[in-house]
């Protein structure tokens, strides 16, 4: 129950952290579907439910660290690129005229997703399954 509480309170402080709400926006396409496994443990890195070894810790440390630059330099290209199509849409430009643009939003939208993807796997397979269910919960 607690979990239940606390994950989205979570979400809701990394949302208060951010300069604005663009930069909070995830870059995945797939939302709310997926769990942000490395996110969750962090928020029970001490529980002594999850029992956290340190080898558990040390492996999901360097998940979660090659996770967030991976996605923080997609973000970073990201972003400049859907406030320039707001702004031209904004500005009169046709949309087909837009299209490329789309197209490199796209393309790092899937490349950000996949990096979502592989660090839920990578984060599983450290975890034993008592485990992942405890977060899941």
């Amino acid at each position: 129950m607690l979990k239940k509480i606390m994950a989205p309170i979570f979400i809701l402080i990394l949302g208060l952290n951010s300069a604005s709400a663009q930069e909070q926006t995830p870059p995945f396409l797939i939302m709310g579907k997926i769990p942000h496994l490395t996110g969750l443990v962090k928020l029970f890195w001490d529980d002594e439910e999850l029992k956290l070894s340190q080898q558990q810790q040390v492996k999901l440390l360097k998940i979660r660290k090659n996770t967030m630059s991976q996605v923080g330099m997609i973000k970073k290209s990201l972003l400049p690129l859907e406030k320039a199509v707001a702004s031209k849409i904004l500005s009169g430009s046709k949309p087909e005229a837009l299209t490329q643009m789309l197209q490199e939003i796209a393309t790092l939208k899937v490349k950000a997703s996949q990096v979502h993807l592989e660090c839920v796997y990578a984060t599983k397979k450290v975890l034993s399954q008592s485990q992942v269910d405890f977060l899941l919960e």
